[in-house]
């Protein structure tokens, strides 16, 4: 059965946000699987070890690929083949430099394993995992802006685990405010931005204000 984007954002954000109840079905086989698998019965402070070293792959960059299609002729016959596209991502080192013109000196490596979609007790454990201990960056500020403000991907919960941004250029306040919990933003150039909450004088109870501090480039 195909679901819709919206009606898949809505089971990922209820899979995060919510336990089975006890009694249920569901709370049944998270308990089963709780008991029976020989991951899910080892320590927590063990699995947290075994899901750094399986998530933490240094960077993610999100891609687009283009829609194709190719007029061709078969025995005298004109058919269109289509290529698929869509987003896709790559992994790349913590701080190699993602964009054109900056060649790579490793081949990057396609894809993550992901262990959420495995049963809803490791959902429940990994799903924000790949968001908050690697960095992010997009092939473009297009990719960036249609993946993340068109197209709204990742839920809110995902958007706001993101630490460290990679950007071709400073945010506006209205990207950084929807990404909600960006601590690092590196620009194209390898200039280093870092937030900084100052809590107001007593005059000003509960009002923070936000700095952005600039440092000098360190692409490696």
């Amino acid at each position: 059965m195909q679901l819709n984007k919206e009606r898949q954002r809505k089971i990922r954000q209820d899979l995060h946000k919510s336990l089975p109840a006890e009694g249920t079905s569901e709370y049944q086989l998270w308990e089963r699987n709780r008991q029976q698998s020989p991951l899910l019965r080892l320590p927590p402070e063990l699995r947290n070890r075994i899901y750094d070293l399986v998530l933490r792959v240094g960077q993610i960059n999100v891609c687009y690929k283009k829609w194709e299609h190719k007029k061709r002729i078969r025995k005298g016959v004109p058919y269109y083949e289509t290529k698929e596209g869509g987003f896709w991502c790559r992994i790349l080192r913590r701080e190699q430099n993602p964009w054109p013109g900056n060649a790579f000196k490793v081949e990057p490596l396609h894809g993550l394993t992901l262990l959420s979609p495995v049963c809803r007790q490791l959902y429940h454990e990994t799903a924000l995992l790949p968001y908050c201990v690697n960095t992010w960056s997009f092939e473009s500020r297009y990719v960036m802006d249609r993946y993340i403000m068109k197209e709204k991907r990742l839920p809110i919960s995902h958007r706001r685990a993101i630490k460290i941004l990679y950007s071709q250029g400073v945010l506006t306040a209205a990207v950084e405010k929807y990404f909600g919990g960006l601590e690092v933003v590196l620009l194209e150039g390898g200039l280093r931005m870092t937030k900084h909450i100052i809590d107001a004088d007593p005059e000003h109870a509960g009002r923070r204000m936000i700095t952005w501090d600039v440092s000098s480039p360190w692409w490696k």
